[in-house]
């Protein structure tokens, strides 16, 4: 059973003044776009008006803790400037040296000159996202060729638009996304459609998914308009898991004190937690009561004590002794690819023990239960919550797992491509015909377990005694907002935010900190309506 390791893909890096020459003279992709409208001046009216209602905004105190974060963002990225370049410098001299951290740029170039190796072409739209650069430098590094794409982005490129990994980039319109991908698949020969972008929710997506598939050859690994309705709401999910027969963690809204003692006789072996409806999940300890209590008599008194009336229901909910754990689900044509499992709460410990590989082992078994069960249709990125309890017998102690709700779209997405194993993007190119995956000829024949999938929580003193600091410091000034601002930006510059490092590909790295990131906060700051439409770079 393999680990979840941290890899970076080495990509070959871009020349600095490449990625900056690409934002200034883009072409036009779609020619029924109005571009000259845009390129007008503005006169000078509509330029005064801008700016008064930019100063209203900054009457509001949203507005003042949004200036106050640019601000720390551009004096960060002042202060580390210096020594940022300096890396990128470094890494980008020793990226051209034959040096044996350069192979992947080799082993591309066989993979191209093999005469049995079939490239693809693979659309990742949200590249300017770690997930998405991530995954656009695994399919790179494996020799396909990788179309990048943002959704609605400001003037200012991304820094995943400037990867070494990407053959070529567009922005997409937001308001026309739909015919704009369309247009780039046919325009680009595209077999893969991964959607990787927050701008775009899963309905968008799954909307989009329908209409491509039916009028072009390109696979889409995202769930159709029906499934990412039906997870889209909590309740219609847990109806769905309910109705495929897999064991779901209970939820009663109760309204008598009867009905409560019936669900904890018919469940004795389950613990159950029980609040007022509309209370705050993490009110404090008295509002929540956990039922039942040690002995009988105890647990009738403290329920006498409650005040349940259909007029003032509560909320009966199922509890784990173990705890409660994210799967990170790649599905495709209704079979588990990869699994990632990671704890609910970060600071629980896991992947260290022998006993978490039999835990896992009890969620993969579930989740594979639940890929069979939706069939082929179900292709996809899910996170799925699980509530694990134990269940004691008289010579054993089994783990009982339950599926408590999910996450879609991005959300799954960003789950299961932090610190994915280096092969993550073959079980991809399963959503294809297995005779024209690449290299392989053949389904693959390994197991999920193959993937790696325990989310290993490492400590981290440094990291973890920064956080702690924070974490009071907000608790003491929780009335300002400004503080929690200025914490969090703290915080990044202390730990670092190195997700779009390779030091094969560092100026993704260095233009979203010290270009894209900035500049694109200040400018919606200013103009919250900013709209890219498509154009290509390439």
């Amino acid at each position: 059973m393999g680990f979840w390791r941290p890899h970076s893909p080495a990509i070959p890096s871009v020349p600095l003044i490449q990625a900056m020459e690409c934002t200034s003279s883009p072409a036009v992709l779609n020619s029924t776009t109005p571009e000259a409208s845009e390129m007008a001046p503005r006169s000078p009216t509509q330029a005064i008006r801008k700016l008064q209602s930019s100063a209203a905004l900054f009457c509001t105190g949203s507005a003042s803790v949004d200036l106050a974060r640019c601000l720390l963002q551009l004096y960060v990225s002042f202060l580390v400037l210096p020594l940022d370049t300096v890396v990128l410098v470094g890494v980008t001299v020793l990226a051209v040296l034959p040096l044996p951290v350069n192979e992947p740029r080799h082993q591309r170039r066989r993979l191209l000159q093999d005469a049995h190796f079939y490239p693809k072409t693979v659309l990742i739209t949200g590249v300017g996202t770690a997930r998405g650069l991530v995954l656009a430098r695994q399919f790179h590094y494996a020799g396909h060729r990788v179309v990048g794409g943002d959704v609605g982005l400001p003037p200012i490129r991304s820094g995943g638009s400037t990867s070494n990994a990407l053959s070529v980039f567009y922005r997409i319109s937001k308001t026309q996304y739909v015919s704009n991908l369309i247009d780039i698949i046919n325009r680009e020969k595209v077999d893969i459609w991964i959607p990787c972008s927050d701008r775009a929710s899963a309905a968008e997506d799954g909307v989009a998914k329908g209409t491509i598939e039916s009028r072009t050859s390109c696979k889409c690994v995202h769930f159709d308009a029906e499934f990412a309705t039906c997870f889209a709401q909590k309740s219609l999910f847990l109806q769905y898991v309910s109705d495929k027969g897999l064991p779901v963690a209970e939820r009663h809204d109760v309204r008598s004190r009867d009905s409560i003692h019936r669900i904890l006789n018919r469940s004795p072996h389950k613990i159950f937690q029980i609040r007022k409806l509309g209370s705050p999940l993490k009110g404090k300890a008295k509002d929540v009561i956990i039922l039942p209590k040690k002995t009988l008599s105890q647990t009738y008194s403290d329920v006498s004590e409650l005040t349940v009336t259909k007029e003032h229901p509560w909320i009966l909910k199922q509890r784990g002794r173990v705890g409660k754990y994210w799967a990170d689900l790649l599905l495709i044509q209704g079979q588990l690819k990869a699994l990632k499992v990671r704890p609910l709460r970060r600071e629980m410990s896991w992947g260290l023990s022998r006993l978490d590989e039999g835990l896992y082992a009890a969620m993969e078994q579930l989740m594979e239960r639940f890929a069979e069960k939706g069939g082929t249709r179900l292709t996809g990125h899910l996170s799925v919550k699980l509530l694990v309890d134990e269940e004691v017998s008289a010579h054993a102690v089994r783990y009982a797992t339950y599926i408590a709700g999910c996450r879609q779209g991005t959300t799954a997405v960003g789950g299961l491509l932090d610190n994915p194993p280096p092969d993550l993007y073959q079980r991809y190119l399963e959503v294809l015909k297995p005779e024209t995956n690449g290299v392989d000829s053949k389904p693959s024949e390994k197991s999920p377990a193959s993937t790696g999938q325990l989310a290993v929580q490492r400590p981290l003193w440094l990291p973890n005694a920064v956080e702690y600091a924070l974490k009071e410091l907000r608790r003491l000034r929780q009335a300002s907002k400004t503080v929690d601002v200025l914490a969090e930006q703290l915080e990044q510059l202390l730990l670092g935010d190195n997700s779009r490092f390779s030091r094969l590909d560092p100026v993704p790295w260095w233009w979203h900190r010290h270009v894209s990131r900035p500049l694109n906060d200040l400018i919606l700051l200013y103009d919250r309506n900013v709209e890219a439409h498509v154009k290509r770079f390439p």
